[in-house]
């Protein structure tokens, strides 16, 4: 194909053909959204959606943060905010603007088309592809940021064409604010900073001293679309971080080879509460405070570390990742494509499969010109390295389809051309390529069990209907799960967790006992069943299930705390204390141990013993507010009148305070002034 120069005016029947797609893509998007408005899966936010939607209620109320530097990327959560404010807390206008958007989309990638193939059928060919590709329309319909980057990363790609084809500073400069604005969202696009000028500069018979000051005015435009929020990220959270303080964490989970590229957690054992930024459990493991920026820089050193002490495994584990990343199959986080795909006639309607457009997307990049070529290859070599260090899943790769879909109508276009020319050679070499990708992508290999992946959306339909306080439809996706997976202890465990969340106390016991009885010896199992007799106030049955789970793991730390309480509770303090200070022997770094020995001692009387536990767990730990609540109260029941002043005066000073910890301290200063 040739270098396109301008491009004239849409044809008519080009405008013709877009509003036939448009308006096909607005009723099956329509019809979509109609079936899943109303359900669960749309409603109730989940994971990531969840911190998100928490993240923009908060925003909304006014808390900017509370003396944190951002954890994710704020541009989709400021977004959601803005929603909120104007539509209502809670509003689902954002999905539907982003179901929309996707519209939007088809007109971009013909807009792209355009340029890169030069040729009004292969534009219009492209979006067409696109537009009947489901996974974007699916994830629009859930607070996630995936339409928000495609949307973004076609305004780069666009840019970097005018960037590539008219090389001048103001170009470029807008190109990298672009690319800047991107990296609010997904950090990994910042990769495109050297990608860039690599493949875009060399070639256009520019002198050194230019393309060095294009790539500056790229930097320069990145960077200022980036420092807001790392400006904001020193001056509210007190901690250098460039753009968000996740990069650790998901470091450390892409490098570990047994989740496959999958997502998995940091700790196999639970925690007391879910914290997907992994610094409780680094704190506790450490035994001091960390600032997100070291919990970072700790667990990126350890992901290096995992690297270079199995380099072997972890070039396989890359292999494994890049497979997956371009494999037809739809590698499901958080929610599965393949399981919705066959509860909703809607998404049926969406025939484009992904191998289809990463086979002949991957073998069509070979027949566009070379202006074309290498703006594909920079935008795709960023994304595609910039995400393998993590875990490419299904809606990590959606904002690089629409590039796909551009080379899928190239590869056809030069397929049908070489068929009426006669090319036979150059059509069987092409088209042999493409079969033989289709072979090797083929989605059956990759694929999880199918069994497996059922039961693990049913036992996510089972969450969200905790979330939603549902009690019937969480029987009911449990039973569902049972039946594909029939035997497994982690059924009813899981189901007794959602039914404790929705108050039904007698249900998760019956569900963890059955889980006993599938699993007698599994530590967890066993402490959540204590766990659920302490809500019921069965503290002597519970001391009971806090033992066995004891000596089903005797190097885990919860079940001796979970004793020490159900004894405090007893009036046993005494046995309390060693129960306390056995779990504080197993994990000595855990602040909430020494903060409740600390407690338990104050009340038998022991104030000195609890004053120097509670002096030394401040100095580790001096963002953990109620290791200064209990030091204040020890102070003042010395009649350190003075010191438990000083106390709450550094207690209210801590930049992340929550309201009722404020009225907490308020209280606490107003008993020491005897009010």
């Amino acid at each position: 194909m040739s270098e396109p120069t301008s491009l004239p005016a849409v044809p008519a029947r080009s405008r013709m053909v877009l509003g036939i797609l448009l308006g096909l893509g607005l009723v099956l998007r329509l019809w979509y959204w109609w079936q899943v408005h109303d359900t669960h899966l749309v409603t109730v936010p989940y994971l990531d959606c969840h911190d998100y939607d928490q993240w923009a209620r908060a925003l909304v109320a006014g808390d900017w943060g509370r003396g944190e530097p951002y954890w994710m990327g704020p541009l989709y959560p400021h977004l959601l905010a803005l929603s909120y404010a104007v539509f209502g807390v809670g509003s689902l206008v954002l999905p539907v603007i982003q179901i929309l958007a996707t519209l939007g989309c088809v007109v971009l990638v013909y807009m792209l088309g355009r340029r890169w193939l030069a040729s009004e059928t292969g534009a219009l060919l492209a979006a067409a592809l696109w537009s009947f590709y489901g996974p974007p329309v699916f994830y629009a319909g859930f607070r996630l940021m995936a339409t928000l980057v495609t949307v973004l990363l076609l305004l780069v790609a666009l840019q970097a064409w005018r960037a590539g084809q008219h090389p001048r500073g103001r170009s470029w400069f807008v190109l990298g604010l672009l690319v800047g604005i991107t990296a609010t969202t997904r950090g990994n696009v910042l990769a495109l900073l050297p990608m860039l000028p690599l493949f875009l500069l060399p070639g256009r018979g520019l002198d050194r001293r230019t393309m060095g000051r294009l790539t500056a005015l790229l930097v320069v435009g990145a960077g200022l679309a980036v420092m807001p929020v790392t400006v904001r990220n020193l001056t509210v959270g007190g901690d250098l971080v460039l753009l968000t303080s996740n990069a650790g964490v998901n470091l450390l989970i892409g490098q570990q080879a047994q989740y496959g590229g999958r997502f998995g957690p940091l700790s196999e054992k639970p925690q007391f509460e879910f914290d997907p930024t992994g610094r409780a459990l680094l704190q506790a493991e450490l035994g001091r405070d960390l600032t997100p920026s070291q919990v970072s820089r700790e667990l990126s050193h350890r992901a290096v570390e995992r690297i270079l002490r199995e380099p072997g495994e972890m070039v396989k584990h890359y292999g494994r990742k890049a497979y997956r990343f371009w494999s037809g199959y739809e590698l499901p986080q958080i929610f599965s494509w393949n399981y919705w795909r066959g509860e909703h006639m809607a998404l049926r309607f969406f025939p484009v499969p992904f191998v289809l457009l990463g086979a002949l997307g991957l073998v069509g990049v070979t027949v566009l010109n070379s202006a074309a070529r290498r703006q594909w290859l920079a935008l795709i070599g960023a994304w595609f390295l910039g995400l393998m260090p993590f875990f490419p899943t299904a809606r990590y790769r959606v904002p690089i389809t629409p590039l796909l879909a551009i080379t899928t109508a190239a590869l056809i276009l030069a397929l049908v051309g070489g068929v009426r020319r006669r090319q036979w050679r150059q059509v069987g070499v092409r088209a042999g390529a493409a079969l033989l990708l289709i072979v090797a992508l083929w989605p059956r290999w990759g694929a999880f069990d199918p069994a497996d992946e059922t039961w693990h959306n049913l036992l996510s339909v089972a969450s969200r209907a905790a979330d939603a306080g549902d009690r019937l439809a969480i029987l009911q996706a449990c039973a569902e799960a049972e039946v594909v997976r029939p035997g497994l202890a982690e059924t009813p465990y899981r189901q007794g967790g959602y039914l404790e969340k929705v108050g039904d106390a007698t249900g998760a016991l019956n569900a963890y006992e059955e889980a006993v009885r599938r699993l007698p010896s599994n530590a967890f199992v066993l402490y959540r069943r204590a766990r659920t007799l302490v809500g019921m106030g069965r503290h002597r049955e519970a001391l009971i299930g806090y033992a066995d789970a004891a000596a089903a793991d005797p190097d885990w730390s919860f079940p001796w705390h979970g004793m020490a309480l159900s004894l405090k509770a007893l009036g046993r303090k005494e046995e309390a204390v060693a129960a306390f200070e056995k779990a504080m022997e197993l994990e000595p770094g855990r602040s909430r141990y020494r903060s409740n020995l600390a407690s338990l001692l104050a009340e038998m009387g022991r104030l000195d013993e609890a004053e120097v536990i509670l002096s030394q767990l401040t100095s580790d730990f001096p963002d953990y507010v109620p290791g200064w609540f209990n030091l204040a109260l020890v102070q003042s029941r010395l009649g350190q009148k003075e010191e438990a002043r000083l106390t709450l005066e550094r207690v209210a000073a801590l930049p992340h305070l929550s309201v009722l910890e404020r009225e907490q301290v308020s209280r606490l200063r107003a008993n020491l002034d005897g009010r």
